[in-house]
């Protein structure tokens, strides 16, 4: 999978550049010169944010509040920054492609059932990782899908990505088995050294990956970070035809440590919000925009600025217009007040 990483961004990097011109044209400018603070709460505080604990096991109680919670602040996030979005022009207008590129081959997924449940069963799953995106129409009389990603656990500290599916019969609500598991991503090396935990590379200790269902193209898009052979890092990989393997991952980025990755799509538009891996005691806010439906990023930049300590990003697309927003924390951490919400929208050119 290393060397199918490194072989596909060379091809795809080679595809994008013909013709020459489009790769001239700045894939992003900044519809706001510097970050927008609002009043809105912060999603890290309403409901409160509880790390995340390797030993939590998936199954208890305590743990599914937790998720829902999980679930709760990322709504509310997407909520507030829809609101930017739709007032955006660009958000009505239609983004060309840079380039066609077609889907690899990657052959058929597994299809074991995974029960029939809210949830595919998986007794490895890491605590408050799973996350489900609802496919397809909304009209249950048209038949619609569910898409679930994961983390599992793997031996010696490391973790996988898996994901699972399952389609609706028409006209009858959501009652048949998940199947799968289809492998995402199985590269994360685990601690491999004392200051593991300080990369936040520990087991099942992690953020949930990001999961994302295109509704024009039916694209399933992930990003998420792990330690990989080359190091810790930013990731993504997308899945182009329904119940297929996953195409193999290629990296966003590249750093020390890890942390938040959210990712939005809409069409040949994906962007990928992300706590950059490079940053030191304070954290930055970086978005890589991809205008080839997630084959190649072919720009990466900062959306926070100023020497703050930025955490938690959220992401959303439509057309030509993206909106990040991230929750600003106290600059003491004996502070008690709480984090601001600031903003930022962009165009996609």
């Amino acid at each position: 999978m290393v060397y199918s990483r490194m072989v596909s961004r060379l091809l795809l990097g080679a595809a994008l550049c013909l013709p020459l011109v489009a790769c001239e044209q700045p894939a992003v400018t900044w519809a706001d010169a510097v970050p927008e603070r609002t009043a809105h709460p912060s999603p890290l505080a309403h409901p409160p944010f509880v790390p995340y604990d390797s030993t939590l096991v998936a199954t208890t109680p305590y743990a599914a509040f937790l998720e829902t919670q999980d679930r709760w602040r990322e709504a509310g996030a997407t909520s507030l920054l829809l609101t930017q979005l739709v007032g955006m022009p660009e958000s009505r207008e239609t983004l060309t492609s840079a380039a066609t590129i077609p889907s690899m081959g990657t052959g058929p997924a597994a299809e074991t059932p995974l029960g029939e449940g809210a949830a595919p069963i998986d007794t490895l799953r890491c605590a408050r990782s799973l996350r489900i995106v609802t496919a397809g129409g909304k009209d249950p009389r048209q038949g619609h899908g569910q898409v679930a990603v994961w983390w599992t656990r793997a031996t010696g500290g490391r973790v996988h990505l898996m994901a699972a599916w399952r389609d609706s019969v028409p006209g009858e609500p959501m009652q048949t088995a998940w199947r799968g598991p289809i492998p995402v991503d199985t590269l994360d090396q685990g601690p491999r050294d004392a200051q593991a935990a300080d990369r936040g590379a520990y087991g099942c200790a992690r953020p949930a990956p990001s999961l994302a269902v295109d509704s024009i193209n039916g694209y399933v898009h992930v990003a998420y970070a792990l330690t990989g052979p080359e190091g810790p890092g930013i990731f993504y990989a997308h899945q182009m035809t329904p119940h297929a393997l996953f195409e193999p991952p290629v990296a966003v980025l590249y750093g020390a440590h890890l942390g938040v990755v959210r990712v939005a799509s809409d069409g040949d538009l994906v962007a990928v919000a992300y706590e950059d891996p490079n940053s030191r005691t304070r954290g930055r806010i970086g978005l890589a925009i991809s205008r080839t439906a997630g084959h190649i990023f072919e720009e990466r930049q900062m959306v926070s600025v100023g020497s703050t300590d930025s955490r938690d990003p959220h992401v959303v697309a439509r057309g030509r217009a993206v909106v990040v927003g991230w929750s600003e924390l106290a600059s003491s951490p004996a502070s008690s007040a709480e984090p601001t919400f600031l903003t930022r929208r962009a165009r996609v050119h």
